[in-house]
């Protein structure tokens, strides 16, 4: 098979002939990958700025975000099938399992030795055929396969509005979204199906088509930041000046939910935050009942303006994604030929 890779010898990003999938035990799926959405984390893999290969080799097959059709089961599978779509979840357990991993929480690992499929020692999906676990996928309902590859992103923001939620001390009805990558677009349209009154705050001009595409859904844009005050506050722009900032300018009660800001320095307001019961968390990765819930706002959302956050190209185009600028829409969507060339 035929495989996007990064080299860590060579410090390269290139395609690769990798040996077929094999079951490894009778719970083990084979299925064919269909599509690979690329985020923010790909390109800074394919920078070198993360990433790991796994033990003992020196490349890392690319892809962490996949749609795929069951192929094969092993004779142990129970709740899949074949000709079944699946999405797979990201990270896998530490071995042995520390507390979290071995209560299924394999996103609250307190280990550090966890694995991650595409990302951190262990291959990903950018490839032909996959197997996996069955525990590590998830069935996709036949309504929403077209929209399937927005799963896996939809999970971590439901993961990070259910903690925001759990935290704040009040009754929160308004939200900020810092970024309108795929996370911010996720994490906006959840939230405003469950009602809340919802802005978006992003470099992108007021005409820019995620821009638009918030509109038509009554969730306000706005590329200049003028008012900070919300109940819940969402960061997903990677950027921990502006979460700084906003920090600093928080309303009594508010919780804000750290997801991708990196390294940065500035000043904390902790007697602000001790006097008006603010929070911060930090939150990465999903667990099961925030796939679960993905499911079920996915199947709530606008279908015109989820179809409208993807923009689907050639599986070997990879100066529109990895290796290139973002496109203007949310989520860039490898899509596989069959068979690969």
């Amino acid at each position: 098979m035929r495989a996007l890779a990064l080299d860590f010898e060579s410090r390269s990003l290139g395609w690769r002939g990798i040996n077929d999938p094999e079951f490894v035990d009778g719970r083990d799926v084979l299925f064919r990958v269909h599509e690979v959405g690329v985020c923010g984390t790909d390109r800074a893999l394919a920078a070198f700025r993360l990433g790991r290969p796994p033990e003992g080799e020196a490349h890392l097959v690319l892809g962490h975000e996949a749609l795929g059709q069951i192929l094969e089961v092993g004779r142990a599978v129970e709740s899949l099938n074949k000709g079944d779509w699946v999405v797979p979840t990201v990270r896998r357990a530490c071995r042995p399992p520390c507390a979290s991993c071995r209560r299924r929480r394999r996103d609250l690992c307190i280990s550090g030795r966890y694995t991650e499929r595409g990302i951190l020692g262990a291959h990903g999906y950018f490839t032909e055929r996959a197997v996996d676990r069955e525990d590590d996928l998830v069935r996709v309902p036949p309504g929403l396969i077209d929209l399937g590859i927005l799963i896996e992103p939809l999970s971590v923001a439901e993961k990070a509005i259910a903690r925001a939620i759990s935290v704040h001390e009040g009754e929160p009805r308004s939200a900020l979204v810092l970024g309108a990558g795929p996370i911010g677009m996720l994490t906006a349209m959840a939230l405003n199906v469950r009602g809340y009154e919802v802005r978006v705050h992003s470099r992108e001009p007021a005409n820019h088509p995620r821009a638009a595409l918030l509109a038509a859904q009554n969730i306000g844009y706005e590329p200049v930041l003028t008012d900070a005050r919300a109940d819940i506050i969402i960061e997903a722009t990677g950027s921990a000046e502006l979460a700084l900032a906003v920090l600093g300018k928080m309303t009594p009660l508010a919780v804000m939910v750290v997801l991708g800001a990196d390294e940065g320095t500035g000043s904390v307001p902790f007697l602000r935050m001790i006097l008006n019961n603010q929070t911060i968390v930090g939150s990465v990765n999903a667990d099961a009942g925030a796939f679960r819930a993905a499911l079920e706002d996915l199947a709530r959302f606008d279908r015109r303006a989820a179809a409208g956050l993807i923009s689907r190209i050639r599986f070997s185009d990879l100066e529109r994604s990895v290796a290139g600028p973002p496109l203007a829409a949310a989520k860039v969507v490898h899509v596989l030929p069959d068979p690969l060339h």
